[in-house]
């Protein structure tokens, strides 16, 4: 059962939905002790591992790749393994330096605070540079585990690292001292014990295939290479792309204002959160059946519309109502007239995020295949066109004008790889694909979310009655549709996670 692909997909999701239901219970407390500044703060340590993350540069997912693939023998894995984990130690320390040496000029040039002495921003920058590089370098190993099919271990392993990094912290903010020098050194300290965690479990699973495993070179084979170097570029433009409305917030607005941004961000990233660990899932399949265009074309399938039938239901969830979901989540520290503009960029957010996460089956068919150029031209565009729009809205218009070109910048996207990945690399009838995973989804989750928006007007239940009513309710229609659609028993659900092997 651990290795199945039902456990996988639970384990996938029981990760990510404790990531997401840390941050809606954590952070709250984070500013209630430590004030909204220092919250931004905070938030700007998410930023910072965002824009590092080109670091990676498809090393990680290289790992996945290869380790996905049944033909290669366990020393290879582990060559590989060592020989790309040399690599990314030579990055992150190379980073960790800049982070270090360029503090002083983050701390007086791009952050505005009001409350904060420079000097002690600039240590809270290198101790960031600490904390988000060994998470960075985790993700190495934690690609190793997926690789290598272990990934119910890989959750369980971020699942307690994520219980101590978000939430064990609060006591100790609590009982010791409430600083951010306490929060962000509590942070290195769980990032170096899970890295380390990570990456025994990864060596002794590989020792468990071949146990006198040794190395059987040492430099990265060219096509490997040429893959991490393709991935550069993508990763480079895709951090700048993801991260700008942040980059543009932080450095134009007060801290304080980039804290409240930071909280509509946070909800708008949700259906990104949700679909991602789908993809994860999907990579090393979508890898294993680079060659089988059959098993590719059902796998994709299944992946896509799994995807559509979550992530349309909490996104209108959240368009309706999101400034009840704002006060109920961080009513007593929100002021009180952030609430309605907070609740405008938040709709606008998550529109732009909905075309983010439907990507990704998109990105990831075309990872498995080692094309990265498509991304790439994809990526310039969105530099060229969409950083110096993103500065003109927030610059002219202020932050209410932000999402808008996060919202251009996602639909073009979209469009251009659903293109691409159609074109030439799967095999599945447009329309039929578009009918199900976008048009039929779509509709039906506006017309339960609007419905219910209506009925909260006239009856004022509990809105977390309302939420799991329309959240369950939304999912359980695009089953039942699909089904009948497909000509299925209305109940069926198995065929919804019994991908091929």
């Amino acid at each position: 059962m651990k290795n199945s692909n039902i456990a996988k997909l639970i384990s996938n999701y029981g990760s990510r939905l404790w990531s997401l239901v840390s941050v809606f219970i954590f952070v709250p407390f984070y500013i209630k002790i430590l004030g909204v500044e220092n919250y931004a703060v905070i938030g700007f340590y998410t930023l910072i591992l965002g824009i590092i993350s080109f670091a990676d540069s498809g090393m990680s997912s290289a790992v996945i790749k290869e380790f996905s693939q049944d033909g290669h023998s366990p020393s290879y894995k582990y060559s590989i393994f060592r020989s790309i984990e040399n690599l990314y130690l030579i990055v992150c320390v190379f980073i960790m330096t800049v982070l270090a040496f360029g503090s002083d000029f983050i701390a007086g040039k791009w952050l505005n605070s009001n409350t904060i002495e420079i000097g002690t921003l600039s240590y809270y920058i290198s101790l960031i540079g600490i904390g988000t590089t060994l998470q960075l370098l985790s993700s190495l190993y934690f690609g190793a585990l997926f690789g290598l099919g272990e990934q119910v271990k890989a959750n369980f392993y971020q699942i307690i690292w994520n219980i101590f990094r978000a939430g064990i912290v609060i006591p100790v903010l609590i009982f010791y001292k409430p600083t951010l020098e306490v929060y962000f050194l509590w942070q290195i300290g769980c990032n170096l014990l899970y890295l380390a965690v990570l990456r025994m479990g990864s060596i002794s699973i590989l020792k468990s295939l071949a146990p006198d495993l040794k190395r059987s070179f040492k430099k990265i084979p060219e096509n490997i290479l040429k893959y991490i170097g393709g991935m550069v570029f993508i990763a480079i433009i895709s951090a700048v792309n993801i991260q700008a409305d942040k980059i543009i917030t932080s450095s134009i607005f007060s801290l304080k204002t980039f804290g409240y941004y930071n909280l509509a961000s946070l909800i708008s990233q949700i259906p990104v959160i949700l679909g991602t660990p789908l993809v994860m899932f999907a990579f090393p399949l979508f890898s294993k059946f680079s060659s089988d265009q059959k098993n590719t074309d059902i796998t994709f399938d299944k992946i896509a519309f799994l995807l559509s039938i979550i992530i349309f239901p909490i996104s209108f969830l959240i368009i309706f109502f999101p400034e009840e979901i704002l006060k109920l989540w961080n009513g007593k520290n929100i002021e009180s007239e952030m609430f309605a503009p907070l609740a405008g960029v938040t709709r606008l957010l998550i529109t732009g995020s909905v075309f983010l996460a439907l990507q990704l089956p998109l990105f990831y068919i075309l990872l498995s295949k080692g094309k990265t150029k498509y991304t790439i031209y994809q990526g310039v565009i969105q530099v060229v066109l969409g950083i110096p729009l993103l500065y003109f809205c927030a610059k002219t218009y202020g932050l209410g004008a932000v999402p808008f070109p996060w919202i251009l910048i996602n639909f073009g996207s979209y469009v251009f790889l659903l293109f691409i990945v159609f074109k030439n690399f799967i095999k599945i009838n447009f329309l039929y694909y578009f009918k199900r995973t976008f048009i039929i989804p779509f509709f039906i989750s506006l017309s339960i979310s609007f419905l219910f928006y209506l009925l909260h007007k006239i009856i004022h239940v509990n809105i977390i009655l309302y939420l799991a009513l329309i959240g369950s309710i939304s999912l359980l229609m695009n089953i039942v549709v699909d089904n009948i659609l497909n000509k299925r028993y209305f109940k069926e659900y198995k065929h919804l996670y019994n991908f091929p092997r």
